[in-house]
């Protein structure tokens, strides 16, 4: 972790999924202040890993796939407000944002992909079963 300053004096850390870094120092922990940013990470990852297995059931799949889908909405939802509540009581401003944030926007593509999948899957089930 390391910190610069500008010419106009602003200084510059690191965010990470547990908090603020400058210097090494914790200026604020995520933990500490909001547990939305890591517990909706936490289950948005979990709910996607159990749909996994829930191949058997998939209308069960597909609600599951929803609220994965609201659960990753929600992570960007309190991420934003952790930011912002950040910056406002710290003083700080966002400069640069690093790949890692674009991350959860693929798993929402994926998981968008395979809800629509799984319904292709089901709308041919019905089809089969009316052919009998």
């Amino acid at each position: 972790n390391s910190i610069a300053f500008d010419s106009t004096g602003k200084f510059y850390g690191d965010s990470y999924s547990l908090g603020i870094m400058l210097q090494d120092v914790d200026v604020l922990e995520t933990i500490k202040c909001t547990d939305g940013v890591v517990s909706m990470a936490v289950l948005a990852a979990l709910s996607a890993l159990i749909n996994i297995f829930l191949f058997k059931k998939r209308k069960a799949q597909i609600k599951l796939g929803h609220i994965t889908t609201l659960l990753i909405l929600f992570f960007y939802v309190t991420t934003g407000v952790y930011f912002y509540s950040v910056g406002n009581r710290m003083g700080l401003s966002i400069e640069s944002v690093l790949y890692g944030i674009i991350l959860p926007v693929i798993a929402l593509i994926f998981n968008l992909l395979a809800i629509r999948g799984i319904k292709k899957d089901e709308k041919l089930v019905r089809s089969l079963d009316r052919i009998r």
